[in-house]
């Protein structure tokens, strides 16, 4: 009797299989089709002027770039990170983070790819570097590594290890407003970037 019952749990199992698989690889076939579609599209738009876009400039009148460290190997990182900061000054940076290369050709056209993808760049150097520089002269100075921290928030970094390093400030100092803020600079919630520095921010709070 038990055979007989064991029979049509199998094939009903066997349906509910071939069932989802059919359904995912038509979803799949969808969604390539769309991409596809918006690609072509994409390729075929207008080139836009780019002149006007919020391009990020370097503060240098206000960073604390001429801190002297009594830690000599940190000096020499520090120097290392100041000469890259001045560097990226003289070049064009845009945070260009959640856009896809197919967005960017659509709303710029495709001429505009290279260019914008090379500010996207140096955006991403810049953050890293100040980021880089912050760790390295919070030991010594973490009101000036604060300030740092601060401002790659307010121009929309999601490195996770700044609002670490921001959170763990804020929370040794029992500053909770600042702490809470935090989550709501977060640029993207839902990106795997965004769950990472919610997972840190909620490990903080926990201790």
């Amino acid at each position: 009797m038990r055979h007989i019952m064991v029979l049509p749990t199998i094939l009903i199992l066997g349906w509910v299989l071939h069932h989802n698989i059919k359904k995912n690889t038509s979803h799949d076939k969808q969604s390539v089709s769309d991409y596809l579609a918006k690609e072509n599209e994409a390729n075929s738009a207008r080139r836009k002027d780019i002149s006007n876009l919020p391009y990020i400039t370097v503060p240098l009148d206000t960073l604390p770039l001429d801190i002297t460290l009594n830690d000599q190997k940190k000096q020499l990182q520090i120097a290392d990170y100041v000469k890259e900061i001045r560097n990226l000054s003289e070049k064009k940076m845009l945070n260009l983070i959640g856009i896809s290369n197919t967005e960017l050709k659509a709303s710029y056209g495709p001429a505009n790819l290279e260019p914008l993808s090379v500010y996207d760049q140096n955006y991403s150097k810049y953050i890293r570097t100040l980021q880089l520089f912050a760790e390295c002269i919070y030991e010594e100075y973490p009101a000036e590594a604060v300030s740092i921290l601060e401002y790659c928030i307010s121009i929309g970094t999601d490195i996770s290890s700044t609002y670490e390093l921001l959170g763990r400030h804020y929370f040794a100092q029992n500053d909770m407003e600042h702490f809470t803020a935090l989550y709501d600079h977060i640029p993207d919630k839902e990106s795997l970037s965004g769950k990472n520095i919610i997972s840190k921010l909620e490990k903080i709070s926990r201790i």
